[in-house]
């Protein structure tokens, strides 16, 4: 498995602020696109360092899904309201050496 890990710094914290509407922009808008790439496994999205930065998470079978996953970010990016709020992001690309996650009904 292979994982890209985009951190994005928010350039003005006062964007932030509605944290609900990005969320929902990423779940109607991005969300879909990267379910759509062969190999998808997961997609996380975090709020991170007091809100001055915005981290995901994406999990694929290989590394030519992870980078397609780069790809459809920045076109997200492009044209979300947000757009000029983000920096470039900051990207981590790799070979996923340990993976464990708890069973759904451990929760």
């Amino acid at each position: 498995m292979y994982a890209m890990i985009r951190r994005y710094g928010v350039k003005d914290q006062s964007a932030f602020d509605d944290i609900q509407g990005l969320r929902q922009r990423i779940e109607r808008g991005m969300l879909p696109r990267l379910q759509e790439i062969p190999g998808f496994h997961c997609y996380y999205v975090v709020a991170g360092d007091d809100d001055r930065e915005v981290v995901t998470i994406s999990i694929f079978e290989n590394q030519d899904g992870a980078r397609e996953s780069t790809r459809r970010a920045a076109e997200f990016v492009r044209n979300d309201p947000m757009r000029d709020q983000l920096g470039t992001p900051e990207i981590t690309e790799g070979e996923l050496l340990v993976s464990r996650e708890a069973a759904v009904a451990a929760h």
